[in-house]
């Protein structure tokens, strides 16, 4: 099939864009044709594989955007797409609008649990031919908001085992670069730097045991609204020494492996968490918040461990449990791998979504 993925280059790079390039590595191994429209012309270099994907310029500006349909539906008739695959709520109206006058199949990929407005749930039920929840929670955010049923399939995130290999980086002289020598122990999360994420929640069960536990250091890896204050904030709590702000690193592997214990402490209900499956694959122990699809990918105690969101105390005392029993957090590394291979990658993502697309052929 000629598949058109819509709108997945980014400036930025967060869950969105990291699975598109994953499933652009998928759908190309699987013989497809991947046509992938983005802000700029400029090449796109698959982070998961090293391939190299042309891309056509096409900026979708909001949901009304005249113009970015009629660019839709000429690169549907030069380039021949089969299937228009779209990501973004702002795109789903010029795309599935495309998808119809010019007659091609339309899917959507829905990475939220925001709901959807009752307009773009009649678009979906009407035009739509499959919409791809990547979690439950995604499902019945989509079932509340009137999406029907029959139109939605539950499809799991995927990560790339070959990008996400703890045999293929060497941490120690990541960990040097970055200034954090063998002897510490580190803190990590990754993703935007906002309240939604639970950063101050981290950074505040972080300095309740600074003083217990000298060796612990604290990782920020992202980009947000929130770093400036949370600087301060450090600075307040007299532990601005020990946190590290990398901002945006694309070489979020690299970050993963200099990281002893990581930490998704998102108090918004996450539509998946791409960040946890990548740090479990990376053989990490890992700490969610019982929130949204978090619950989805970690079983308590087996591969991971859940506090509930909010929870500062809850969220310490999680932490210091790595200090307390560290063979506990050992085995939850290497259950978290294999839980990795064997329900989050990219060969068991790659079977399943070839299906899907049998079925709309």
């Amino acid at each position: 099939m000629n598949i058109l993925l819509l709108n997945i280059a980014t400036s930025g790079w967060g869950g969105i864009e990291s699975y598109a390039d994953v499933l652009a590595s998928i759908l190309l191994n699987k013989g497809h044709n991947v046509i992938v429209s983005s802000r700029s012309d400029k090449p796109m270099v698959l982070k998961s594989t090293g391939a190299i994907i042309k891309t056509s310029r096409i900026r979708i500006r909001n949901s009304a955007d005249v113009v970015a349909i009629f660019k839709i539906i000429k690169l549907c008739f030069s380039r021949d797409v089969d299937l228009i695959i779209a990501h973004h709520g702002k795109d789903f109206w010029p795309a599935t609008l495309a998808a119809g006058i010019s007659r091609r199949r339309i899917m959507i990929i829905r990475h939220q649990t925001a709901k959807l407005k009752k307009t773009t749930c009649w678009l979906i039920n009407r035009w739509v031919d499959k919409v791809v929840g990547v979690s439950n929670a995604v499902r019945d955010s989509l079932l509340k908001s009137g999406v029907s049923g029959d139109k939605i399939l539950v499809l799991h995130n995927c990560i790339s085992l070959k990008r996400f290999n703890p045999d293929g980086i060497d941490s120690s002289e990541i960990r040097a670069g970055l200034g954090i020598s063998e002897s510490d122990v580190v803190l990590g999360a990754v993703g935007k730097l906002h309240r939604g994420k639970g950063v101050y929640d981290l950074l505040y069960a972080f300095s309740s045991l600074a003083e217990k536990y000298p060796s612990l250091r604290l990782l920020f890896v992202g980009a947000g609204p929130e770093r400036s204050n949370l600087e301060s904030e450090a600075e307040r709590l007299f532990v601005r020494d020990r946190v590290i702000f990398t901002g945006v690193r694309t070489d979020v592997e690299s970050m993963y492996a200099a990281i002893d214990l990581f930490v998704l402490p998102s108090r918004c209900a996450e539509g998946f968490g791409m960040v946890l499956i990548e740090a479990m694959a990376l053989k990490k122990p890992v700490i969610g918040n019982a929130i949204g699809a978090i619950p989805e990918i970690i079983s308590h105690g087996v591969n991971g461990i859940l506090v509930p969101p909010g929870d500062v105390k809850a969220l310490s005392e999680a932490i210091a449990g790595y200090f307390e029993n560290r063979e506990l957090f050992r085995n939850i590394a290497l259950a978290g791998r294999k839980t990795a291979e064997a329900k989050f990658s990219d060969k068991v993502y790659g079977e399943k979504f070839e299906d899907l697309l049998s079925t709309l052929k």
